[in-house]
């Protein structure tokens, strides 16, 4: 009877834990995986009992097992006295068979409860597919399946240790934390600088195409010490102390050019405008007297005929006797006349106070009541006259003193 695999397989009694009698088999066929397998029965945890079995071909991966599968994965191994041959798997691992017989008890049943078998020179299918690696017993009841992994990508904890370091110190090409600043030399000078030997060139390349200006250069910065932030930060407080140095400098430059322009130029330019302005009024002066000796050579027009005839005029009757002595009438008249003013305002008092005191006041008759009221017509004709007079003259001064602006204009 062949199973599944290919094999096949001459049935044993089996009991209800796993018991079956022995029962001589010599079964030779080629199951799924190309192995031919002597047929014990299992039980239902596990147990079995050996069968003698001849193998006399090759499995898939190049491994010849012996044995017989339960339900819970438990083999059972027969005695091969035979000698085997070594054959190849798929992997090109190869098992080389002892030719000596051994027995020796092996329990790989999930509950522990395995029948001594003899083992020669077999491997399971799983060291086949692991080209060689030697079988691991299967844990037992309560023992956990998982076991770490051995390979080569798992590295050991010191090197480990070494690429964190590496990672976080700013002396390492390979620190993490870099950062690629800018620093403006100039467009003259920026073509003349190149990266470090530290440096990655296509990094550098790559932050020199997104410079801010054409005059500035990228400059890498690794952690936050002294060859990182921190040392550029040193860096721009020193340019910013310098800088702060300068502007002292320049204030102090100011203030001193301000007190010299305050102590000198200012005293020096008021000094100049005064100078300026007695200079104006010379020259003012000098050109006037120029322009009265340029014109004196040349004829008069009528305008200028019709103005010297007014000026002498004017002249002759400021210088005229006879004004003179209106002039002194005038005067002797208006003193008359605040003499009399005077009186008049005395009596007037006197009347007031009698006519207050209830005395009877003597009125004046309308003959002296005629007579001062003619005084007073004779003094008001007078001022009059004297005030026509005074608008005369007055006027003939401003024709006088126009004229005069005039002619000494040209």
């Amino acid at each position: 009877m062949s199973n599944f695999f290919g094999a096949h397989q001459k049935p044993a009694s089996g009991g209800l834990f796993g018991s079956s009698t022995q029962q001589p088999a010599q079964q030779t066929g080629g199951g799924l995986f190309g192995s031919s397998t002597q047929q014990t029965t299992g039980g239902l945890f596990g147990s079995s009992t050996p069968q003698p079995a001849q193998q006399q071909t090759s499995g898939l991966f190049g491994a010849k097992p012996a044995g017989g599968l339960s339900m819970f994965g438990s083999v059972g191994q027969t005695p091969q006295p035979q000698q085997q041959q070594s054959t190849g798997g798929l992997f090109g691992s190869s098992l080389q068979t002892p030719q000596q017989q051994q027995q020796q008890p092996q329990n790989n049943s999930l509950f522990a409860s395995l029948g001594p078998a003899p083992q020669s020179n077999q491997s399971s299918l799983a060291q086949s597919f692991l080209a060689g690696s030697q079988a691991t017993p299967l844990p037992r009841l309560g023992q956990s399946q998982w076991q770490a992994p051995q390979g080569p990508r798992e590295r050991q904890i010191p090197d480990q240790m070494m690429d964190l370091i590496k990672k976080w110190h700013p002396d390492s090409a390979e620190c993490i934390f870099q950062h690629y600043f800018y620093t403006n030399v100039g467009p003259e000078r920026a073509p003349f600088f190149q990266p470090s030997p530290s440096e990655d060139p296509r990094k550098w390349e790559e932050a020199l195409k997104n410079k801010p200006s054409d005059g500035a250069i990228p400059v890498l910065a690794r952690g936050f010490g002294e060859s990182g932030i921190g040392g550029r930060m040193k860096v721009a407080e020193m340019a910013v102390s310098a800088l702060y140095q300068r502007v002292n400098e320049i204030n102090a430059s100011l203030r001193q050019r301000i007190e010299d322009h305050d102590l000198k130029f200012t005293v020096r330019t008021m000094e100049a405008r005064r100078k300026h302005i007695a200079l104006s009024r010379r020259t003012l002066a000098l050109a006037t007297k120029v322009q009265v000796l340029r014109n004196r050579g040349y004829a008069l027009d009528g305008a200028e005929e019709e103005l010297k005839t007014k000026l002498s005029k004017l002249q002759q009757t400021i210088q005229d006797p006879v004004l003179s002595g209106r002039q002194e009438e005038l005067w002797a008249r208006m003193t008359v006349v605040r003499e009399r003013a005077g009186m008049l305002k005395e009596e007037t008092e006197k009347l007031g106070k009698m006519a207050g005191g209830g005395q009877d006041v003597e009125l004046l008759d309308e003959e002296t009541m005629g007579r001062v009221k003619k005084i007073l017509s004779d003094y008001d004709s007078q001022l009059g006259h004297l005030r026509k007079e005074v608008d005369m003259i007055k006027k003939d001064f401003e024709e006088w003193e126009s004229a005069t602006k005039q002619t000494g204009g040209r």
